[in-house]
């Protein structure tokens, strides 16, 4: 029996149409994922001069080329910028446009990802189809929350696409200039993306110069002259006037820590499969970037010493690419982060670069596991056991990571909604912890943008006026309380509430909690937000509803922030849709002296 007798080139229809209802499955489940837990509030970097004030000035007028040409951290986001922009100027800079465009920018890369497999495994359709499912598993998983939830990280999956989309083009029957010419504008777009876009340059090199299908560019000097002119071209461009970080470089601490550069890498490769709630999230990211870094330097080692024969090297150069992209990735993030620890590394919008690594072995280990190991030998079929445990490895290392990636999501979404509920409260409460904590570090930068983004029309915010109860509208108290003040006690110079809440429109945490206080002469007027919410897995136990895990919240607020005598306190459940206060359980009498 020949080898295409036993892998038909057609799958059956119906093998076919559930293949592809599987590898649609992963973007449906994050899409309604993303649909529940969507924030729209600028977050952390976004109340940046170059992001926030980026807006202000295309209000008032005053934009011009150097604001998109503006450095940010490590990068130039001149490309991201004009994205910004355009989602922006018709939505008031409804974040979840950026968001949305992540999704988008992700579902393009998973498309590519099945058109380059579909040709790598050419006469092995359920082996591409396979290859699929676990890709789309991988790029779209929830491992990745930040990203998902923080418009600004669309900025991560642009090169990505742009490098992509040069393995298609080069796949093309173009000439070799046309086909130079597209992946020059690609690499040259991925440039000003982000700061790890100018590798598309030196990881598309090898497939353009050294790769048999490059038709004309195969040893084509005059070609790689031209890519090697373009490439410097772009960066004495990119580093023009341009301020590196300071902070502790790579080469210092490669002599005194190597270790600690090691696990670095190694969890920013592996940090995608990890457990994100256990304990041993760090080892298990080392362990598992690591044994991928070595996996993938032996296929490509096995690769190479095929180079002559059976068009083996041909289709493994996207992957190649690919994986080689997100190993380099994994050196750049590490010659300029790791001064800040190798917990750092793990970070979730990082996951991108981590799940190119392993969706290129998911390509390659195959392509090699399957072809012949010389020109006359026959081909063999027990690999296929081998590379069925090796993918059911990584399906496995993902469905362990899909629960508490998952619930991680609702976490970071639910910390949003407070970051939100300070921003509406900002002009008329004293500096909350939970500004500083979940909005911005610089609480004074977010009050100065936040009130100049709604004056000028680029956000539309409720930014409270007035802390008065009675200019808020309020639900009656409901039959069953959406929760309760449990803990009230003076602690020195503070007061220490803590407690549940839940929005009683949605059955799910309340979006805020804040506390009024009211006394003899004085009318009730709103003095706080909570700081922080609580995990409460008591309360899931005795409702047996799941709901009540994040409904725990605490506050501590100093007693000179409150009026003297005789104080009557309460706690309300905030709606951030309707602008609601709905009174919670249990008042407290206070005596303030």
């Amino acid at each position: 029996m020949t080898e295409t007798q036993k892998f038909p080139n057609r799958l059956p229809a119906w093998a076919a149409w559930l293949l592809c209802g599987l590898c649609l499955l992963p973007p449906l489940v994050l899409a309604v994922l993303l649909r529940q837990n969507a924030v729209n509030v600028p977050y952390w970097d976004e109340w940046d001069d170059d992001l926030a004030g980026f807006f202000l000035k295309w209000k008032t007028g005053g934009l011009g080329f150097g604001d998109f040409w503006a450095q940010h951290n490590e990068s130039r986001l001149v490309l991201p910028r004009m994205v910004f922009l355009a989602l922006g100027s018709g939505s008031h800079w409804n974040l979840c446009w950026q968001m949305a465009a992540t999704f988008l920018l992700a579902g393009g890369a998973a498309v590519m990802v099945f058109w380059l497999g579909r040709k790598t495994f050419a006469e092995r359709p359920l082996t591409a189809w396979l290859a699929t499912v676990i890709a789309s598993l991988l790029i779209f998983s929830p491992a990745q929350y930040q990203a998902w939830l923080w418009g600004l990280e669309m900025i991560l999956y642009l090169p990505l696409v742009f490098i992509l989309a040069s393995l298609l083009v080069l796949q093309r029957n173009f000439t070799w200039r046309t086909k130079l010419f597209f992946c020059a504008a690609l690499a040259t777009l991925s440039t000003y993306s982000f700061s790890n876009g100018l590798l598309a340059w030196p990881v598309l090199f090898p497939v353009l110069f050294l790769a048999g299908g490059g038709r004309g560019l195969r040893n084509n000097r005059r070609a790689a002259l031209l890519w090697l002119f373009a490439f410097l071209a772009n960066v004495a461009l990119y580093f023009q006037d341009y301020r590196f970080p300071d902070r502790p470089g790579l080469w210092p601490m490669l002599w005194t820590e190597p270790w600690s550069v090691l696990k670095y890498f190694c969890a920013f490769l592996g940090g995608p499969l990890a457990d994100q709630n256990s304990i041993h999230e760090l080892p298990l990211a080392v362990a598992i970037g690591g044994g991928q870094f070595l996996v993938f330097a032996a296929v490509g080692l096995a690769i190479f010493r095929r180079w002559n024969y059976g068009g083996l090297t041909d289709r493994a150069w996207p992957w190649l690419t690919l994986g080689g992209y997100g190993i380099l990735s994994a050196l750049l993030a590490t010659a300029g982060r790791v001064a800040f620890g190798p917990e750092q590394a793990l970070a979730p919008r990082y996951g991108i670069f981590g799940v190119c690594l392993t969706v290129a072995l998911v390509y390659l280990v195959p392509l090699l596991a399957f072809h012949p190991s010389s020109p006359d030998a026959p081909p063999r079929t027990k690999v296929r056991v081998t590379v069925a445990l090796l993918g059911a490895v990584v399906v496995g290392l993902h469905a362990l990571t899909l629960s508490p990636a998952t619930v991680n999501l609702t976490v970071f979404s639910s910390d949003l909604r407070l970051a939100k509920c300070s921003l509406e409260f900002l002009d008329v409460l004293p500096p909350q912890p939970a500004t500083t904590a979940f909005l911005c570090f610089d609480d004074q930068r977010v009050k100065r943008m936040a009130d100049a983004l709604n004056r000028t029309g680029v956000r539309a915010d409720a930014l409270h006026q007035s802390r008065r109860l009675a200019d808020f509208p309020q639900n009656p108290p409901p039959a069953a309380s959406p929760g309760t003040i449990e803990i009230c006690q003076v602690a020195g110079t503070n007061l220490f509430l803590a407690g549940w809440a839940l929005a009683p429109a949605r059955h799910e945490p309340a979006d805020g909690v804040v506390f009024t206080c009211e006394a003899d002469g004085v009318a009730p007027e709103i003095f706080a937000l909570i700081d922080l919410r609580l995990v409460r897995t008591d309360l899931v136990k005795k409702n047996h509803d799941p709901v009540f895990l994040l409904a725990g919240w605490q506050k501590t607020c100093p007693l000179a922030d409150l009026p003297k005598g005789k104080l009557l306190v309460k706690a309300w459940s905030y709606d951030l849709a309707t602008g609601r206060l709905t009174p919670l359980a249990n008042e407290v009498h206070l005596l303030n002296r």
